[in-house]
């Protein structure tokens, strides 16, 4: 069974093809820290200005955040006001790209389009299907 930092791996993989398919260049915004503590050196990832990946062409910058699998929807919006922290100038765009498994295409939520200043309006959109309500709440009387 693959390790979770695999998992995450396999999509940032998954989405850096796709993209530079669709004529993008491509890097990763990833750094590796090393801390010192009192059980020894620890290795750790960090995501800069919130994302995966940074997707450049000739008309705009995209700011990618990677997701995967059967529960990926479920961390959208830590995604979201982790992006909301850094401003965007004109012609960026910040992406969540969600992978389903098995999935040939992945599924694409823009959450913001520059200029933005930083702590911005995120775009959340609407649900798939409603949000049924609970017993107590439909009975009126």
């Amino acid at each position: 069974m693959p390790s979770a930092v695999a998992k995450g791996q396999a999509w940032k993989l998954k989405t850096k093809k796709w993209l530079e398919g669709q004529g993008y260049v491509v890097a990763l915004l990833e750094r590796m820290l090393s801390v010192w503590t009192p059980h020894g050196m620890v290795h750790t990832k960090r995501d800069q200005l919130g994302s995966d990946l940074i997707a450049v062409n000739c008309e705009k910058i995209i700011f990618i955040q990677c997701k995967g699998g059967d529960t990926w929807r479920t961390a959208r919006a830590a995604a979201r006001a982790e992006f909301a922290r850094y401003p965007l100038g004109p012609s960026c765009e910040q992406w969540l790209v969600g992978w389903e498994p098995r999935a040939r295409e992945p599924i694409i939520e823009v959450v913001a389009v520059g200029p933005q200043s930083a702590q911005h309006v995120t775009i959340v959109p609407p649900r798939r299907k409603p949000k049924p309500l609970p017993l107590f709440a439909s009975h009126v009387g």
